[in-house]
This record gives C-alpha cells, sequence and structure tokens, in this order.
C-alpha cells in the first residue's frame, strides 16, 4: 500500500474527530443537492438570479476577509504554540493537569508485587480518581450484595480497590485518567472529546487483545493504548487555548482602533478544523511521546515503543510492543472510520494487509467491544460485611 493511501486513511481519522461532516467531504460521500426541476423553481431562480448573484459578490469578499484575517490569527497562534512546545513542565501540570502520582500509580499497577495495600496510599493523594472508584463500585451493575441480598455500600476507597482488584485496576486506572485529561470545551466541534476517547480506548483495548495473543505485557500495553494519544490532547487543548487568547488580543486592538470591519470580521471567527487537524497530525505524536517521558516511570516500560511509533520507524524494525502500538491504532482507526461509513472494504482490506496483523487477530478483534472495558469483577453474593 502506498504511503499516499496511508496519508489519505490518517487524514480521515483526524478529521473525523473534528467533524463527521468534514470527513465525509474528504471522502466525497457528502450528499448531492438535487436541482430543481418544477415550474415554480426555476421561476424563482430567474427572478432571482441577479440578486443571488450580488449577495454571492457580497458573502465571497466578505469571506475573503475572514480567512485573511483568520490567516493572520494562525499565523500568531503557530508561533506561540510552538514556543510552548518547549515547556514540557507546563504542558504536563498545567495544559493536562497530570496529578504527580499519577505515574507512581500505573508503576505499582505494573509490577508483580503489586497489591491493594501498596495502590491505596498512592491513589489517595488524587482525590478526583479516589471519587471516581467509590462512584463505580456503587454503580448498578458493578454493586455487590452480602448473604441476606442487600446491596453493600462502599464509602472507602480500601473496599473499593478490594472489590475492584489489581488485575482490573490496571485498565480502570489509566482510563479514568485519560478520560480527566480529555478536553473540556472544544466548541464549535463538540465531538472532539468522544471521537478521542473512543480511539484511545479502542487502541488500548486492541493492545490487550494483540498483548494476549503475542505473550506480551498485558497491563503495560494497554496503558500504552491508552496513553499514545495524551499528546494529540494536549495540541487540542492548547489550540484552542491560544485561539481564544490571541482572538481576543485581536479584538481590543480592532476596538482601540476604531477597525470596525476587522473587528466584525473577528466577531464571527472560530476555531478552524483544518488547521488543528494538521497540528494534530504533524505534532501530536511526537508530543506523546515528550509527555510520557516526563511520567518517568520506572516500571511501565512503554517510552521506546511509543519513540518508535512516532518516528513511523518500519514494522519490520520494530519491537514487539511497538508493533502491536501500531497494529492497534491501525485496527481501531479502521473500525471507527467503517463505523462512519468512511472507508471501503477494498481500502480496509488494503490498510490492514500493510500492518501485518497477527494470524488470528483480525477474527479476535472482529468480535471485540472496543468501547467497553472488558472488568472480570465479581458481582454475586459477597461475605464483606
Amino acid at each position: 500500500m502506498t504511503t499516499a493511501i496511508i496519508t489519505d486513511i490518517n487524514t480521515r481519522i483526524h478529521t473525523l474527530m473534528m467533524d463527521l461532516g468534514q470527513a465525509k467531504d474528504i471522502v466525497g460521500t457528502s450528499p448531492d443537492i438535487s436541482p430543481a426541476t418544477n415550474e415554480a423553481a426555476r421561476e424563482l431562480l430567474r427572478v432571482e438570479k441577479l440578486a443571488v448573484r450580488d449577495r454571492q459578490l457580497n458573502d465571497k469578499s466578505w469571506q475573503t476577509t475572514k480567512q485573511t484575517i483568520l490567516t493572520q490569527l494562525h499565523h500568531e497562534i503557530l508561533a506561540r504554540f510552538k514556543q510552548e512546545l518547549e515547556d514540557t513542565d507546563t504542558l504536563y501540570s498545567k495544559v493536562l493537569g497530570i496529578n504527580e502520582s499519577m505515574p507512581d500509580a500505573l508503576d505499582i499497577l505494573n509490577v508483580r508485587a503489586s497489591s491493594i495495600g501498596r495502590i491505596e496510599p498512592v491513589i489517595a493523594t488524587m482525590p478526583w480518581l479516589v471519587k471516581d472508584l467509590i462512584k463505580m463500585v456503587n454503580m448498578p451493575k458493578y454493586r455487590r450484595f452480602d448473604k441476606r441480598g442487600k446491596g453493600i455500600a462502599v464509602d472507602n476507597l480500601r473496599m473499593a480497590l478490594s472489590f475492584i482488584g489489581i488485575e482490573n485496576l490496571k485498565m480502570v486506572v489509566p482510563s479514568m485518567a485519560m478520560r480527566r485529561w480529555l478536553p473540556q470545551i472544544t466548541d464549535p466541534y463538540p465531538s472532539i472529546k468522544s471521537r478521542l476517547w473512543a480511539n484511545s480506548i479502542g487502541t488500548a483495548i486492541c493492545c490487550r487483545k494483540l498483548a494476549q495473543l503475542k505473550g506480551q505485557d498485558e497491563g503495560m500495553l494497554f496503558t500504552l493504548g491508552m496513553l499514545h494519544n495524551i499528546g494529540y490532547i494536549a495540541v487540542i487543548r492548547l489550540y484552542f487555548r491560544l485561539f481564544d487568547q490571541v482572538l481576543q488580543e485581536a479584538l481590543k486592538e480592532a476596538q482601540d482602533g476604531q477597525l470596525k470591519s476587522e473587528y466584525d470580521a473577528l466577531r464571527e471567527l472560530q476555531p478552524d478544523a483544518d488547521f488543528l487537524r494538521d497540528l494534530m497530525m504533524q505534532y501530536g505524536a511526537a508530543l506523546s511521546v515528550k509527555i510520557i517521558e516526563r511520567m518517568d516511570m520506572r516500571r511501565v516500560y512503554i517510552n521506546h515503543a511509543m519513540s518508535e511509533f512516532a518516528k513511523d520507524m518500519p514494522m519490520t524494525k520494530m519491537t514487539p510492543m511497538a508493533k502491536i502500538l501500531t497494529q492497534s491504532v491501525a485496527y481501531t482507526r479502521f473500525r471507527l472510520l467503517r463505523d462512519s461509513k468512511l472507508i471501503t472494504t477494498d481500502e480496509a482490506k488494503q490498510y490492514l494487509q500493510h500492518f501485518h496483523m497477527p494470524k488470528g487477530s483480525l477474527a479476535i478483534l472482529k468480535s471485540t467491544n472496543l468501547g467497553k472495558l472488558d472488568l472480570s469483577m465479581t458481582t454475586n453474593t459477597s461475605d464483606e460485611n
């Protein structure tokens, strides 16, 4: 499969994260507007022909004005964006808001001697995670019952962790962390958050399934799959923050200078999906490497695999973990595109062939729910009081 076609598929998935309509435009599946066929419609077109032409000319001039100003804004945003990328600590703590205890928690969960007693004090330093874990085990589908059939209400961290169990925590903790880091406000593209999540959890689940098939560490590969998008999240958060910042400065400048036309144009500007998509494709993976390195995990050995993936190394030269990540990313992208009818059967076949999926893996992944964690939690009657 040619590099051009792979790039095309990757462009589709990144555009899909922004907006389904724009992704459909790329593959030419936007619904056609049927031409007017009845007499009334033809008469309307004839009568309004000149008026429509004038409006179009005016609209085109106004759109050109707005595009020129947007280009100027993006020039300034890009300069600041590149500058911000140099400060990994600020991206880590301010833009993403990663708690310094999270790497320790992930480390503890991925050692053989991991236990509830060891992980509890670390998780206790993250109140939001404590709250989410307790809320989770009190959900109807996970609730346990005593011998009398009465539901056991969980109100403390130790009990919640015991109910979930270490093996499940290896999936639950990185998943809850990723959900917390997702961008919250992405107007006018509200689907970014849900599609980023679908991409992250799908890749993580694929990584775990392929790890089982290839005899690799399931917990570590699940974490790698979940974290591989963290650089993309930083790009998105940073872009929306900088867009608002630069736009507000430009509005004030136009207002102070009594530049009414420029001011009116600025008020109509919105974040640009194409510009953000290009930022994600250019900087996302490399930034994931920097952030994962900044996490400085001692027991979760995923830095090198993430680096190989970001460099787009030939699969024949990749380490086993990097190969599984690459295959998992590809398969998840295929599923997301297929679900949105943005990839043909022939394209999908060629695309997946390029990644040399392990024997038997496609059948396994086909029957796998990529949007739901496969937790093995006992929900039957418990002896605990």
